[in-house]
């Protein structure tokens, strides 16, 4: 397996959009195409105004929003006008209620979505509607870049976050490029479920689908040292020199996870690395 499309989204010209440049990156070594969507979103809530002002409002909100977006492709224009890799730029003016959806559909045909942390830096709630469309609406994996970005990126070790899930397994699938052009991949296992299809060999089924591939795999297991999940896998990512985190996105319920905190969360805004979610 690998990549052909790739996909990233700008929406605030007026921003740090460094998530372009790990974009890029990845489209020329994988040789994909790169697809960019800059979208111009109308943020006004319509039942803010009074009756006769609101069709003055939506019109001037989105003028404003078609600005935004007009500036967002003259920038990813000039940035991506000499670079070696195929590529294309989709701009769309939206109000806030259609963006789900759009993204959804564009999306949905796109191998990877790279995009920031939707919990770090600049990022704001659009940033967690497009992560959430991704995962939830268009079932497309996502790379995240952490805030303030690395200066370079070298995916030559992998770190798997290994829970015996659904969500962890289709991480690990949507990863397969980066884990076969690693030089090893590591299988972290923090406190394997004893209830598990694979409790006598922790990570072994995994382990071996992966070595069936030619991927080079090694499993850790280890006991709940840290606080968080996040924590512990971010600690042991510096420790073996880790370049990209794999696990999976919302085991737990959003709504959970926004009161309660849970991993996916937790590394979405403690993350110093890239890791790449599915759903």
């Amino acid at each position: 397996m690998t990549y052909k499309t790739i996909a990233t989204i700008v929406h605030d010209p007026n921003r740090d959009n460094a998530h372009i440049e790990l974009a890029i990156a990845i489209a020329q070594k994988s040789d994909a195409h790169l697809h960019v969507l800059v979208t111009g979103i109308d943020q006004s809530d319509p039942a803010f105004y009074y009756a006769g002002a609101h069709a003055i409002a939506v019109r001037q909100n989105l003028d404003e929003a078609q600005k935004d977006a007009d500036a967002a492709e003259a920038f990813v224009r000039q940035r991506l006008e000499n670079a070696a890799v195929n590529w294309s730029v989709q701009s769309v003016t939206i109000m806030q209620n259609g963006l789900t959806p759009f993204l959804a559909d564009i999306l949905r045909f796109q191998d990877l979505t790279v995009m920031p942390s939707p919990y770090q830096g600049q990022s704001d709630h659009v940033d967690i509607a497009i992560f959430e469309a991704c995962l939830f609406r268009a079932n497309c994996p996502v790379i995240i870049m952490p805030n303030p970005p690395l200066p370079d990126y070298n995916f030559d070790h992998v770190m798997v976050a290994w829970d015996d899930s659904q969500q962890a397994l289709s991480a690990t699938r949507a990863a397969d490029p980066f884990i076969m052009d690693a030089t090893n991949t590591t299988l972290t296992l923090i406190e394997p479920p004893t209830t598990s299809s694979d409790r006598s060999d922790p990570g072994g089924q995994l382990a071996a689908y992966l070595a069936h591939s030619g991927a080079n795999v090694d499993i850790s297991i280890q006991s709940r040292r840290q606080q968080s999940v996040a924590e512990q896998l971010l600690k042991g990512a510096i420790e073996q020199d880790i370049g990209l985190i794999v696990m999976g996105a919302y085991g737990h319920t959003r709504l959970r996870e926004a009161i309660l905190g849970g991993a996916t969360r937790d590394m979405l805004k403690s993350t110093h690395l890239p890791v790449l979610m599915a759903h």
